[in-house]
């Protein structure tokens, strides 16, 4: 009986993750070896951009990862960003609010017109400026390492913000924060958290995330789990592994079915490709 039970096991999670055929697309350019955040600019073009250390440039790739264009943010900086996301008015949304350490006293989300962008070498950004109520040292103790955003999205007039968890002992949770999406310097407001995962390849944490009509999709290294909107709460309802292992940040969809994915370069478990995955 418990072999049996062990077969039937290793088959369900052989399944689960066999069933997901994650085809990759095309290679990123050299420029683009930390892609941390993707969004639509149209059917035809995707905009994505470095992690840190580059400078404050959005690049245009092609659905096969091509690079057809860079734009410059003339205002920014790139400290550390992390995700992107759109609204359905036409900005675009820059977060540079990663926070290894904890100890950032300057996070801020930059608000580009996306009409500006193509053809263009250059454009300026609004600044939106916050930090967390509940943070009162810079860093916290271990215990308390909640305090890095890496996922970013938008749902009615707000930002939401899905952080991290870099706390030890490792709780699994990514906390969501809100912000209103106008220009000016606010406190993150706590609006829920969900439950991630305390296994998997690199700790389960959230890296990217997007929403889609009623769905909210978090990204981790080597998954993606998908929530559904309803009276209110952002439920459950199901995940898909995307294999190979690689250090994946970046997500995004236009229809609920067809995903593109990218992930970073490194040297253990390679990246720097565009990917795609059909669910259903």
């Amino acid at each position: 009986m418990r072999l049996l039970l062990l077969v039937l096991v290793f088959s369900s999670i052989s399944s689960a993750i066999l069933g997901q055929k994650l085809i990759r697309v095309g290679t990123l350019p050299n420029q683009i070896s930390e892609s941390s955040g993707l969004v639509f600019y149209n059917d035809t073009l995707l905009i994505t951009h470095n992690d840190s250390g580059d400078k404050p440039l959005l690049y245009f790739i092609n659905l096969k990862g091509k690079l057809v264009g860079q734009v410059l943010v003339e205002n920014a900086s790139n400290t550390d960003w992390e995700d992107i996301c759109t609204d359905n008015q036409g900005n675009l949304y820059i977060g540079d609010i990663g926070n290894n350490n904890n100890n950032r006293k300057d996070l801020k989300i930059y608000k580009v017109n996306m009409n500006q962008l193509l053809g263009k070498e250059k454009v300026m950004a609004e600044l939106i400026s916050f930090s967390y109520p509940e943070q009162k040292s810079f860093p916290p103790s271990d215990s308390l390492l909640n305090f890095d955003a890496e996922g970013i999205t938008f749902q009615n007039d707000s930002l939401l913000l899905f952080t991290k968890c870099r706390a030890t002992p490792f709780h699994g949770y990514s906390y969501c924060y809100k912000l209103p999406a106008t220009p000016g310097k606010y406190l993150a407001r706590k609006s829920f958290e969900l439950f991630i995962g305390t296994k998997g390849f690199m700790k389960d944490a959230v890296t990217s995330a997007t929403i889609c009509k009623d769905k909210l999709y978090l990204l981790t290294y080597n998954r993606f789990l998908i929530y559904h909107y309803q009276q209110g709460k952002w439920l459950y309802q199901e995940q898909h592994f995307t294999q190979p292992y690689s250090q994946k940040e970046a997500l995004i969809t236009k229809d609920n079915q067809t995903i593109f994915l990218t992930d970073e370069v490194q040297k253990i478990v390679g990246g720097g490709k565009l990917y795609k995955m059909e669910i259903k």
